[in-house]
């Protein structure tokens, strides 16, 4: 009983092993058939997608676009005036009075103040004795040429009667001796005719000679009126000096404008001339116009033309902007400062800006080359020139570029580019030269 109970339980394991190993070859052969290809063939896309991915550099790009034409910059720079002098006297004195002040309005001539000059008084009264003098002689010598030019004319008077004598004393002459040859008359009578021709012919000698003589005596008298005459243009000249000069004893406005200082009162001694001991009367400055001289960096410099139109600004007339024009540009730069002299003009009618102002000048020039704007975190240094990476056709391509000015973030491309390529930002550093890119473009 015991062992047909045993045998039994023994045939029941082995079936139940028999089953259980059927199944797990069943499940065996299911994985195999369905599951199992189904996960390699999804290990091995995912394994292509990541070798795609790594063959494919994703990149950054930005849009390269052209830079404004013009270039603007603000430049420190005082104001002055577009004439400043110091008035000085031109003639030693006193200062009688003053008759202007700081700050008063003057115009073209106005007097300004006048100097007692008593040395100058005399030098006038002398001038006019010795032209009065020299006056008087050149009257003396023109009556003396008249007399001698009547006398002349006397003398030649003289010359045509004894002509006329002589001819007369010839022809009786002359008939006389006729007529002593047949005895008509005296020998004696006929001798006499002949000393009075002789006579007559000394006569007419002697009065030429006189003529000759007075002649001479006009040139010399025409001689003594041209010297009396130079006199006379040097007199007047002297006298013409010393009245100027008397004149400058009246100081008077050079041109319309302000005075802007004074440094003499009545009563003070004053010295000719414009420099040493001598002390300017005032100080005087048109502000009609004012002028600015700005040195302007050498790069923007070449850009620089007369005419061009400028901003002028001061801090205490915050938010007004005075108009200004450049008017003249220096032909060379500062070797040391390696910047341009530029002189800008300011009207100023209503003379709210004033001489010695502190100033800020906007200047804006126009440049005829167009550059490009590239973030700068696109250049890339290459020890043959500094670097820019753009997308072409799919790929990489380095292109060498010529930078311009630094413009924050961003800088200017002056050559090298066209400013229309895909900007890489960021650019691996072992991105090759044909590299085929994944470009997408970066959020700013």
């Amino acid at each position: 009983m015991r062992r047909n109970n045993l045998s039994l339980r023994t045939k029941r394991g082995e079936a139940r092993l028999i089953v259980t190993a059927g199944i797990s070859a069943l499940v065996t052969l299911l994985l195999s058939v369905g599951v199992i290809p189904r996960i390699i063939n999804d290990r091995m896309l995912d394994s292509k997608e990541e070798a795609a991915s790594k063959s494919i550099r994703k990149v950054h790009i930005v849009s390269a676009h052209m830079a404004a034409n013009s270039e603007q910059g603000n430049l420190p720079a005082s104001i002055a005036a577009i004439q400043s002098i110091s008035i000085n006297a031109r003639v030693d004195g006193y200062l009688k009075s003053r008759l202007v002040d700081i700050g008063d309005v003057v115009k073209t001539g106005q007097l300004l103040a006048e100097i007692e000059t008593p040395t100058v008084d005399q030098e006038v009264a002398q001038s006019a004795a010795d032209l009065r003098e020299v006056q008087a002689q050149l009257m003396s010598a023109k009556d003396n040429l008249k007399e001698t030019i009547a006398k002349a004319q006397a003398s030649h008077a003289q010359v045509t009667k004894a002509q006329a004598d002589l001819n007369y004393a010839v022809i009786t002459a002359q008939r006389w001796e006729n007529m002593a040859l047949k005895g008509a008359v005296s020998l004696q009578s006929r001798d006499e005719k002949i000393r009075s021709r002789d006579a007559n012919q000394a006569q007419l000698d002697s009065n030429k000679a006189q003529a000759v003589a007075a002649d001479e005596a006009i040139e010399t008298a025409r001689s003594q009126v041209n010297v009396a005459k130079a006199a006379v243009a040097a007199s007047a000249a002297q006298m013409k000096r010393v009245q100027i000069k008397d004149d400058f004893k009246h100081v008077r406005a050079p041109f319309d404008g302000v005075i802007t200082a004074r440094k003499v009162d009545a009563g003070a001694l004053i010295s000719a001339g414009g420099g040493g001991a001598s002390t300017p009367l005032f100080d005087m400055a048109n502000i009609d116009n004012l002028r600015v001289y700005i040195n302007v960096p050498q790069p923007v410099s070449r850009y620089l033309k007369p005419g061009q139109v400028t901003d002028i600004s001061v801090a205490e007339l915050a938010g007004e902007i005075f108009p200004g024009r450049i008017s003249n540009v220096s032909g060379a730069l500062d070797p040391q400062t390696r910047t341009r002299q530029t002189e800008i003009r300011i009207p100023n009618p209503d003379h709210r800006l004033f001489p010695g102002m502190y100033a800020q000048v906007k200047l804006t020039v126009e440049r005829a080359e167009d550059w490009v704007v590239i973030p700068g975190t696109a250049l890339v240094p290459r020890p043959d020139g500094m670097k820019v990476v753009i997308v072409e056709n799919g790929k990489a391509a380095y292109r060498t570029v010529v930078l311009g000015r630094q413009l924050g973030d961003d800088v200017e491309v002056k050559q090298g580019l066209k400013g229309t390529e895909q900007v890489i930002i960021n650019p691996p550093v072992d991105l090759l030269e044909g590299e085929q890119v994944d470009p997408s473009h970066a959020t700013v």
